[in-house]
């Protein structure tokens, strides 16, 4: 429907949406239009019930141009919608658009570097504002920044960003307590969490983009980079699916512990970088040198 005039031709009722979206009778039915009329009350929000999962559908886009504006929409009503599917029913070409979240892996003690790693220096920044600021920029929302031993350094470098900082008081129990206090703070639309490590501050926002774009495409379990053609590396994304599973996990493991109960996909990616993480003094001088190059 989009270019057409409104009218009862191209829209039911087509008095009702120039009232609600603001267009004229006669004028061309526009993406803004579609928009305002899904997100109001009494269009395509009406007689929903709170609890309810809201899914919007945005048919009809058939070609590349038309899924474009289609994933520009679905932008424009996460707010008001759970999912957000754009494409073709008739071809069978369709995108998920759901919210992602970035949850940061904040709270190790650090004992084989010895001090707090998540606040060493990256280009004037701390490692985990870094990567906070990554995760932001990629869209990820919302940025959950899990922390443990040194929860104040780590807090105080992040004030100032749109992010929620949680402590976990298990921490010292292993990794698996930090996952799951990430997914508990949660909502409940989100439709899938991006895992990320606050000792790879390098991590670029293109990898990250590319797992979303990914998963929006394939709706996958669980999605890595992999690179070299053979070398798994972070950050990983977990589809919501995989949540409960994940808050079983015991002990100092992550979610490589479920990676056999899915199917893993993979995307191939082509820089070295992710390979790398600062366990201690040596690895940092490492990731520092290979920056210059």
């Amino acid at each position: 429907m989009l270019g057409k005039p409104l009218t009862n031709e191209y829209i039911h009722r087509a008095e009702i949406f120039s009232e609600l979206s603001g267009l004229q009778i006669n004028q061309p039915i526009t993406a803004d239009t579609i928009t305002r009329m899904l997100k109001h009350p009494q269009g395509g929000l009406k007689n929903i019930p709170p609890t309810a999962r809201r899914i919007a559908l945005l048919n009809q886009a058939d070609t590349s141009e038309l899924q474009s504006v289609g994933g520009g929409m679905a932008r424009n009503l996460f707010d008001h919608y759970d999912s957000i599917v754009v494409g073709s029913l008739k071809q069978n070409n369709l995108q998920t658009f759901e919210h992602t979240a970035g949850i940061i892996l904040a709270a190790g003690k650090s004992t084989r570097y010895g001090s707090p790693k998540q606040v060493l220096d990256w280009k004037g920044k701390p490692f985990v504002r870094q990567v906070a600021e990554t995760a932001l920029q990629a869209g990820l929302w919302p940025v959950v920044i899990v922390t443990g031993s040194h929860a104040a350094e780590v807090e105080s470098c992040l004030k100032d960003l749109p992010v929620k900082v949680i402590h976990n008081p298990n921490y010292q129990q292993g990794q698996s307590t930090s996952i799951q206090a990430g997914l508990q703070t949660l909502p409940q639309n989100i439709g899938a969490a991006v895992f990320l490590l606050a000792d790879q501050p390098q991590i670029p926002v293109e990898v990250i983009r590319a797992l979303v774009d990914s998963h929006t495409q394939g709706m996958q379990s669980i999605l890595a980079p992999l690179v070299l053609e053979d070398r798994r590396a972070n950050p990983v994304l977990f589809d919501r699916d995989t949540f409960p599973d994940l808050m079983q996990l015991t002990g100092d493991i992550g979610g490589r512990a479920i990676f056999s109960k899915y199917k893993v996909e993979y995307i191939p990616w082509h820089d070295d970088i992710l390979l790398l993480d600062v366990d201690n003094p040596e690895d940092y001088q490492r990731l520092v040198e290979n920056e210059k190059l």
